[in-house]
C-alpha cells in the first residue's frame, strides 16, 4: 500500500498517524528488510516500532508465489519451506504470532515470473503435503500460527473445501487468513465467513469491483462489490476479535499517505472504533 522508495519506519508512522495499530512486515528481496536481514537488525526494527506505538501482527514473502508448495518441483517446495521457516523465525524477532502462507495454485500466474500450471488433484496434495512438513517445522516448533490466505490461484475456491484442506493438517497451528476481496472471485466473502468460523485466524480487508467476464479489479474500500454490512455481521457472529488488515491496491502514483488515512477512515466507518 505504500510507495516503494518509502522507509519501512516511515510506513510505519504514516499508519500510525492515519489510526492503525500495527503493520504486516513484507521481508522481501526488494525491500528494505527480508528474510537475508541479520537477526540484530530485526531486533533493532521490532523496537523502532514498539517505541513509535505500533506493532508487527504478521510478516509475510510474495516469494511464495514463485516458489509455491503445490508446484511440481521438488526443488521448489523444499525452496518454499525454506521461506516459511525462516518467516517464523522472524515473526518471533518482530515479536508476531503469525506467517501469511499462500498455500499453492494451480495457476500461479498471478505473481509468479515462470508461471506454472498443475493439476488440481497434484496442487492439493503437494500442498498439504508441504504444509504438513511446516506445521511442525514452523509452527509448532516457533509457536507461530501459519495463516492461509484464500488467494485467486484457481485452488481452494469454495469455503467448504478450504476448511476441509485446512481441517486434514490437523494441526493447531494451521488456520486461515481470510482475505475479504479475494472471496469475490469465486463467490461472497459473507457465505464464506460463517463456513470457516473459528479457522479465520487474521483477516485482509480488501475491495474488489466486478467487471463481468469473469474479470475482477482491485478498488479502494468502499468503492467495490463487498457488501460490508454483511461482512461485519459474519465477523461478529464467528466473535472474530483479532487484527483487520487492510491491503489495499494499487499505491497512490502521488500522495501515498492518502490512500492510508482514506482506507483507515473507510475501516471505521465499516467496523467502528472503540474509544481508548
Amino acid at each position: 500500500m505504500f510507495p516503494d522508495d518509502m522507509s519501512t519506519l516511515r510506513r510505519v508512522e504514516i499508519a500510525r498517524d492515519a489510526g492503525f495499530e500495527a503493520v504486516e512486515v513484507n521481508l522481501e528481496p526488494w525491500q528494505e528488510y527480508s528474510l537475508d536481514t541479520h537477526e540484530s537488525e530485526l531486533i533493532r526494527l521490532r523496537k523502532e516500532i514498539e517505541a513509535r506505538g505500533m506493532r508487527v501482527s504478521a510478516v509475510y514473502d510474495r516469494e511464495q508465489w514463485h516458489y509455491p508448495m503445490s508446484s511440481q518441483d521438488p526443488k521448489t517446495r523444499e525452496r518454499c519451506q525454506l521461506i516459511i521457516e525462516r518467516l517464523a523465525q522472524a515473526a518471533v524477532t518482530l515479536g508476531a504470532d503469525t506467517v501469511l502462507v499462500m498455500p499453492g495454485a494451480v495457476d500461479n500466474s498471478a505473481l509468479a515470473p515462470r508461471p506454472e500450471i498443475v493439476s488440481y488433484a497434484d496442487a492439493y496434495r503437494n500442498a498439504q503435503e508441504v504444509l504438513h512438513r511446516l506445521s511442525h517445522s514452523a509452527g509448532e516448533k516457533h509457536r507461530v500460527h501459519l495463516a492461509a490466505e484464500n488467494c485467486p490461484g484457481k485452488f481452494l475456491i469454495t469455503p467448504l473445501e478450504f476448511a476441509r484442506f485446512l481441517d486434514e493438517i490437523r494441526s493447531e497451528w494451521v488456520s486461515a487468513y481470510f482475505d475479504i476481496g479475494n472471496a469475490l472471485w469465486y463467490g461472497y466473502p459473507e457465505h464464506w465467513i460463517p463456513v470457516l468460523g473459528s479457522r479465520v485466524w487474521r483477516v485482509h480487508v480488501k475491495d474488489n469491483r466486478l467487471m463481468g467476464g469473469g474479470i475482477v479489479a482491485p478498488a479502494p474500500l468502499l468503492a467495490g462489490d463487498v457488501n460490508w454490512p454483511a461482512v461485519r455481521d459474519a465477523l461478529a457472529a464467528i466473535r472474530y476479535d483479532s487484527w483487520l488488515t487492510a491491503e489495499v491496491l494499487p499505491c497512490y502514483r502521488y500522495h501515498g499517505e492518502r490512500l492510508i488515512h482514506e482506507t483507515s477512515a473507510s475501516m471505521d466507518a465499516i467496523f467502528g472504533r472503540a474509544e481508548g
